[in-house]
């Protein structure tokens, strides 16, 4: 039997205790885990932002790990911004810096 696996390619915002406390590292220690790829930055409103793409079942398990507070961190939202077109070429997570 095969396995369909469904990929998915989200844009998030986390909102909340979010910048200052090593939130970024957090999700790409977590994407790591997951086995997710993309990308997170801070933006200039005090929001994080999160590229990333996987497996649907990986992917809903990645932002569950980085939705509660953990640490300093403390995201009171993650929430879905867009829907992409899976894109072959993203691999590999980075942190952005501005």
């Amino acid at each position: 039997m095969t396995r369909v696996t469904s990929l998915v390619h989200w844009q998030c915002v986390a909102h909340g205790r979010v910048q200052g406390v090593n939130y970024r590292v957090r999700v790409a220690e977590a994407a790591y885990r997951h086995g997710v790829f993309g990308s997170v930055a801070n933006r200039a409103d005090g929001t994080v932002f999160i590229d990333v793409q996987g497996d649907r079942s990986a992917t809903e398990a990645f932002l569950c790990d980085i939705s509660g507070p953990r640490g300093a961190s403390s995201p009171h939202k993650v929430e879905r911004v867009a829907e992409l077109s899976v894109s072959p070429e993203l691999v590999g997570f980075e942190i952005l810096h501005e």
